[in-house]
């Protein structure tokens, strides 16, 4: 008796924890109906785990200036995947980053694609 209340406790605690990990990699928090697009200049690249980030400086309708942030995968995923590297995107670059706006309608995007100063489209973020 006193295993099976181990084992079954032990059961309970290792479904609570992969369900607070899909949590983290749903889609909830975006608005998956559309895709943003926004063309600005890279003033951040974190080409680090668990997400790379890439931040960019964008000119609004009134020429304002605003500060958004594109979430891609995980920097082993894009190098596999893609051909991603550190250098991949510099500081100073012009993109154009499209992707799932939060819900909440901030300057945050999960990334879908971006375009690279020389053109190239970088799928599959």
């Amino acid at each position: 008796m006193k295993t099976l209340v181990v084992s079954l406790t032990l059961i309970f605690v290792v479904l609570l924890v992969s369900a607070t990990l899909l949590a983290h990699h749903g889609e909830a928090n975006y608005d998956t109906s559309k895709v943003v697009s926004v063309k600005g200049t890279v003033t951040d690249f974190q080409f680090i785990n668990p997400h790379v980030q890439i931040s960019l400086d964008v000119k609004n309708d009134k020429g304002e200036i605003e500060k958004w942030v594109g979430e891609a995968r995980s920097p082993s995923m894009l190098s596999r995947i893609g051909g991603w590297d550190k250098n991949t995107i510099k500081i100073g670059d012009v993109i154009t980053a499209s992707g799932h706006r939060t819900m909440n309608g901030t300057n945050f995007l999960r990334l879908m694609k971006i375009v690279l100063p020389d053109g190239r489209e970088m799928p599959n973020l």
